[in-house]
């Protein structure tokens, strides 16, 4: 079914995010991936390091029952780095060091010892708590950073039972890293494999109310696809644009459903007397 998809929270933890000093780029560059792979995102938040936020926006979630939530932030080794401890506390599970956890921070920093003069491989007490993991918690390799992901399975509202919750660094390019590498497999079993496809109808400039009752019927008649009017810049300049955009587990019925749209759209479009300049796939 092209309603059919699996769901997606997402929270970025970080009291510096709240604070301003730092851009949350990471929230958008997942919506991205998440929706290409065919799932759909229905809701994100920003979190400080607090125990009782972390915990409600948690609990909160599981009982809307998503089959993913994702966070961002709080793995590395400072005291308010705590998201592991949060996800535990809200849990009611108990924490310990995960020996293979413990083992990708040990290669991690020993790594690190060897290229750069006079860095330490010690183990101590903030490098060993990056290894602190709630109970049942898997560890995700980390291929450009020192904190490892975490990936835990607890049960949840949704509607096989469980809910997969995975824990990922806030540093971009090791968040991003993690996504598209170790964690892949964990994300094909919790969303699949799917695709996400949008196709941009291109106008010649025009008022956008006019076109409004017609996008409005259109999008009644296929509720799969998000119907979109939007002025933009494109090349050879301002322009209207209609997209359509749909995720979905099967390619073919995806596309399918959006190419009637795309037809129905064109044809309502032409008869108010808009010139389709091009459009874009």
């Amino acid at each position: 079914m092209l309603n059919d998809l699996h769901t997606v929270e997402i929270f970025a933890i970080g009291n510096e995010l709240l604070a301003g000093q730092v851009l949350d780029t990471n929230t958008h560059w997942l919506i991205r991936m998440v929706t290409g792979a065919g799932a759909r995102v229905m809701r994100t938040a920003m979190l400080r390091d607090d125990y009782d936020q972390i915990g409600e926006e948690l609990r909160a979630a599981l009982q809307r029952g998503p089959r993913l939530i994702l966070t961002t932030g709080g793995l590395g080794p400072t005291e308010d780095d705590l998201t592991l401890r949060a996800i535990a506390r809200a849990l009611n599970l108990p924490l310990a060091i995960h020996p293979e956890a413990l083992e990708m921070v040990r290669q991690r920093y020993a790594h690190l010892a060897k290229i750069r003069p006079n860095y330490s491989a010690e183990l101590n007490d903030a490098r060993r708590k990056m290894a602190l993991f709630p109970h049942g918690a898997i560890p995700i390799a980390n291929p450009r950073g020192t904190a490892p992901a975490m990936v835990l399975d607890v049960p949840s509202q949704h509607a096989d039972g469980i809910t997969t919750i995975a824990a990922l660094p806030g540093v971009p390019t090791e968040m991003e890293a993690i996504f598209t590498t170790s964690l892949r497999p964990i994300l094909e079993k919790a969303i699949g494999a799917g695709c996400y496809v949008e196709h941009t109808i291109v106008l010649d400039k025009g008022d956008e109310s006019r076109i409004a009752d017609l996008l409005r019927t259109v999008q009644e008649h296929h509720p799969a696809v998000y119907v979109k009017s939007r002025g933009q810049w494109l090349d050879d300049g301002l322009r209207l644009t209609v997209v359509l955009s749909i995720s979905g587990l099967n390619p073919d019925a995806v596309l399918e459903e959006i190419r009637r749209t795309e037809q129905e759209a064109i044809a309502g479009l032409t008869q108010l007397g808009y010139t389709i300049l091009r459009v874009i796939e």
